[in-house]
């Protein structure tokens, strides 16, 4: 007596449910994904503003002098202050996806803190055509009169 082998692999019925299923998951986590990348973009921009100015801080305590960051739309600059006549910039960075800074530049001196002592400075970023809020965090660098430097998630919620 033959034993009829079990048939093997999916039916087209099944294949079709399972597609089905799987576009109306995806469907559903559109709008989300719009949001994740929006606040993927503002958090890569951020790291990069705390990273020049951590740099600048860095460069002003080593080479003994004042050097500035400079904020100005999506270019971030990293400038040698030695000789104000002339200015060497150091470094000079882009931001994308739209994300942009107000015209603004910290000052720091040979100390690594802030000049003129006792100031402290803060720069919000933003997105263009986009409103920040709790769905889409823009962060802030905070900079405070002793030198410490740190970046705040969402600079509208208790940054300062």
């Amino acid at each position: 007596m033959r034993h009829m082998k079990a048939p093997r692999g999916l039916t087209l019925i099944e294949l079709m449910v399972g597609l089905t299923i799987g576009a109306l998951l995806m469907m559903m986590g559109v709008p989300f994904f719009g949001d994740y990348m929006r606040n993927s973009r503002l958090r890569e921009a951020g790291n990069l503003l705390l990273g020049e100015s951590l740099f600048a801080q860095s460069e002003a305590i080593k080479r003994n002098t004042t050097v500035r960051l400079s904020t100005n739309g999506a270019t971030l600059q990293v400038i040698d202050r030695s000789d104000i006549n002339a200015e060497v910039v150091l470094r000079e960075r882009q931001m994308t996806g739209d994300v942009v800074a107000p015209a603004a530049t910290l000052d720091f001196g040979s100390e690594g803190r802030p000049t003129p002592f006792p100031t402290s400075g803060s720069i919000n970023l933003s997105m263009t055509g986009v409103a920040c809020s709790d769905d889409n965090r823009c962060p802030g660098l905070r900079v405070d009169a002793g030198g410490a430097t740190r970046l705040c998630g969402n600079h509208t919620v208790n940054c300062d």
